[in-house]
């Protein structure tokens, strides 16, 4: 019976959004989409990338959607790391025998849209199961929270960070698992959000977007702080940022 069940869950189909740099999706896609067509024919898994205007706010990155099989997602999001890794290598000067890596903080990281459900499953009890992935893999794992700044409804988005492109995909692998577990873990395939109306960041805070011109504290709350005393403004109901300016004062991207 346990090896039915292991053979089920191994065939179940489970779907994930992958946030990548423009350059990327254009070779993701590839010339004339030659290169989409390669990956679906390697992992076969359905893979979809958002259009050109069709950018995660806050991001400046497109979509990537991927509906297979664990494994095959896990292939499709390997590919996907590597492209990751690799972009803009001829940015950063002679870099033929340096990883891009290196040079952009960026390219160590995988972003993958989750839902709350499996958000809840990888932090785990006390944040048993994050640090455990953490601690076997040697990566990085930052999860946006459901109340943040910006947070789309019933999605969370899971950042894995490290320097070895394995133990990422090992710690993606130890998603991916937890997603088949989760009963509730089904996205919307929709690579297109609808539009929320948003106060202006820019005339609330003197003209000067917040990520440059705050420089209190750390703000951990699901508002960005008021810079003069003022009331918080609104909650923004549409896309998630990880907004989070640091007592520094110097900027932080959103995502």
């Amino acid at each position: 019976m346990a090896d039915e069940t292991a053979t089920e869950k191994s065939k179940k189909e489970v779907t994930v959004k992958v946030l990548v740099p423009i350059p990327v999706a254009g070779n993701i896609i590839g010339k004339g989409g030659e290169g989409i067509k390669d990956i679906k024919k390697k992992c076969t898994a359905m893979i979809r990338v958002s259009g050109r205007e069709e950018l995660f706010p806050f991001a400046e990155e497109r979509i990537v959607l991927v509906v297979g099989t664990a494994d095959a997602t896990l292939q499709v999001l390997d590919i996907v790391q590597e492209k990751v890794r690799n972009m803009g290598r001829e940015e950063g000067g002679n870099t033929r025998n340096k990883p891009r890596s290196n040079f952009n903080p960026r390219a160590k990281e995988m972003k993958i849209v989750i839902a709350d459900s499996t958000a809840g499953r990888v932090i785990g009890k006390k944040g048993d199961v994050v640090k455990r992935i953490q601690t076997e893999h040697n990566v990085q794992v930052r999860l946006t929270g459901k109340e943040d700044w910006g947070a789309v409804p019933g999605e969370r988005i899971a950042t894995i960070s490290g320097k070895d492109p394995k133990q990422v995909s090992g710690a993606m692998k130890d998603l991916l698992e937890i997603i088949v577990k989760d009963p509730d873990s089904s996205l919307n395939k929709s690579l297109v959000y609808p539009s929320y109306p948003m106060y202006d960041m820019y005339n609330y805070y003197g003209g000067v977007p917040p990520q440059r011109g705050y420089t209190g504290g750390n703000y951990q709350g699901s508002r960005p702080p008021a810079p003069m005393g003022g009331a918080p403004p609104p909650l923004y109901n549409g896309y998630q940022s990880d907004y989070n300016p640091p007592s520094s004062g110097r900027g932080r991207r959103f995502i």
